[in-house]
């Protein structure tokens, strides 16, 4: 085996008797398939086995982006095509949401410094909506070689834009397709790998579930050009959802990394990883730890702020105050079972909010926005309302600061709100009035967040929306459960964004690469020891037969060098392997 097919290995331990458990023989094997498969793979996970270069996740240097930038670069990847140091090409490669007309810079950065700067002309290759690639010679723009360090990307891309709120997702796609989509997130958290990823809620099963992604109950996962996520555009989370249009419903993603799911029949919102891995399930909220409340969850939003991170619901009670309920969340990013909640909007008659909320909207300063589900023709209350900042110890707000909607027929439906990372906008959807088992009339509506005032109505009037959100640059996505689909509009106007990439490329130091170990049997799990690089994430997966491969757990190294990890046999394997992932 030549040193760069030595390079691009993975640790792996073979589990096929008891025997062998208990007496393990850790084997050191490329892929059966050939070193051109395992370096297919490495691009696509954005592992770091390449003899002389390393992929680290870093925090050295501070994101960059403009407030109202529309097309951006991301699940930004950076891969050695050669082996050697000084000189080797890296091989850049990037999504673009859609085609950067104006242009893109690709920054090479030595900490905060450009070591070389490409630039390419719109239409150009690293210009064009979907993924892009860009090689870097590994030298300087001087043409010196660039060594011994860890390096960066920095991409800038631009757009002359549009002149009024336009479509730039495909519905033709296969991934756009979603049978019953309930609720759709984006994730904005720049220092995350996963910056930019789309999750879908459907929430019924469709015709071709066995075939197509889109037809299967539970989260669907997308790049933001709308291709499936690099291990598979599908997960069920381990949750038993109901599938009847209500489970899984509304989804949020909190700024710390974690996704939320409501289970609107049970009650519950659910705490899921970037992935919906079934490892990471737990339970954010649930109506059963306060039984006293006799609650309903109706929406929820996440906040982060100087309070620290808060979960704020909307609850349908049967005992007290129906409203909008705060909680704290801890470091696992749920709610405490002994923390009886605040109410912060009481709704009742009197109050501008008669009745529990159908969605909830909270800005970083503790702002609040709710929608008002009313289907009755000509009914006087209002659809979209918002309320004064809260803090901890306020009294429950029942005097809104604007309302919207009153006797609108047009806004009957109001379902889900969203709050664009400015503070600029609000976004609404309406699923509109019932007719013969469907809804019809409903729409999208942007209006100015601090007044109230309309600002646009998406095309597609008429149609059935379930939830609205919003990317880190400003782009609105929208559930349609008429048609199946989700969309992505761009607000008018030309924009350019800045993403600095979430990795590092070392040039001039070998990887360690990642050794396992088995060291036992205990308690119906086998127990494994990894070795492998610092700072780094691998990905334990198991086989039976060395090609088709699941992952079972995630392992994060800090400082420390090395783990010890109990893996559950209820599914017995002959395989593990350790390979570096996102």
């Amino acid at each position: 085996m030549s040193s760069a097919d030595a390079a691009n290995h993975w640790a792996m331990v073979p589990m096929d008797t008891m025997h062998k458990v208990m007496n393990p023989r850790v084997v050191q094997r490329e892929d059966s398939r050939g070193p051109g498969r395992i370096a297919s793979a490495c691009i696509c996970r954005i592992a770091s086995c390449l003899i002389g270069f390393g992929l680290i996740l870093g925090n050295q240097a501070p994101w960059l982006q403009h407030a109202q930038a529309h097309v951006y670069a991301t699940h930004v990847r950076l891969t050695a095509t050669a082996s050697g140091g000084s000189g080797s090409r890296v091989e850049i490669r990037y999504i673009l949401n859609e085609p950067a007309t104006a242009g893109v810079v690709v920054e090479v950065l030595d900490q905060n410094t450009v070591v070389r700067r490409l630039t390419l002309a719109s239409g150009e290759m690293g210009t064009r909506r979907g993924e892009n690639f860009v090689i870097w010679d590994g030298r300087s723009d001087s043409g010196n070689p660039a060594c011994c360090g860890s390096y960066r990307v920095r991409i800038i891309t631009a757009s002359h834009g549009y002149p009024t709120w336009t479509l730039i997702s495909h519905d033709l796609d296969p991934g756009q397709y979603v049978y019953a989509p309930s609720g759709i997130a984006v994730i904005r958290n720049p220092d995350s790998p996963y910056y930019g990823r789309v999750l879908v809620a459907n929430s019924r099963v469709g015709p071709n579930a066995l075939f197509v992604p889109g037809d299967r109950l539970g989260i669907l996962k997308f790049h933001a050009d709308g291709s499936e996520a690099s291990e598979g555009s599908w997960s069920d989370a381990g949750w038993d959802w109901a599938g009847d249009g209500q489970s899984p419903a509304e989804l949020e993603t909190a700024p710390e990394g974690w996704l939320y799911v409501m289970d609107r029949v049970g009650s519950r919102i659910l705490r899921l990883d970037p992935e919906a891995n079934t490892t990471s399930l737990g339970i954010a909220w649930d109506a059963a730890w306060w039984p006293w409340l006799h609650a309903g969850v109706t929406g929820f939003a996440l906040s982060s702020g100087a309070s620290g991170p808060w979960l704020w619901v909307g609850l349908s009670t049967e005992t007290v105050s129906s409203g909008v309920y705060g909680w704290v969340r801890d470091q696992q990013g749920v709610a405490a079972r002994e923390d009886p909640g605040h109410l912060v909007v009481r709704a009742r008659l009197g109050s501008d909010l008669v009745g529990a909320p159908s969605d909830v909207a909270v800005s970083s300063q503790g702002a609040l926005w709710v929608t008002q589900w009313r289907i009755a023709a000509g009914d006087p209350t209002p659809r979209v309302l918002r309320f004064p900042v809260w803090t901890n110890g306020s009294p429950a707000w029942e005097a809104a600061v604007w309302s919207v909607g009153q006797a609108q027929d047009t806004m009957r439906g109001a379902t889900a709100l969203a709050l664009d990372p400015t503070g600029r906008y609000l976004a609404v959807a309406f699923r509109g009035a019932p007719s013969m088992g469907r809804y019809i009339g409903g729409r999208v509506m942007v209006f100015n967040a601090a007044t109230g005032e309309w600002v646009a109505t998406l095309p597609g009037v008429g149609h059935e929306y379930t939830d609205v959100d919003w990317d880190a640059v400003g782009n609105l996505y929208v559930a349609n459960a008429s048609e199946s689909v989700w969309r992505v509009y761009s607000p008018p106007g030309s924009n350019a964004a800045v993403t600095l990439s979430a990795y590092t490329v070392r040039l001039g130091e070998d990887r360690v690469r990642p050794v396992l170990q088995a060291l036992g049997y205990e308690r119906d799990a086998i127990v494994l020891a990894l070795r492998g690089q610092p700072n780094t994430s691998y990905s334990l997966e198991s086989s039976s037969d060395l090609l088709q491969w699941r992952e079972l757990i995630r392992v994060a190294l800090g400082a420390e060098t090395s783990q010890t990890l109990r893996v559950p046999t209820s599914e017995p394997q002959q395989f593990y392997r350790a390979r570096s992932s996102p």
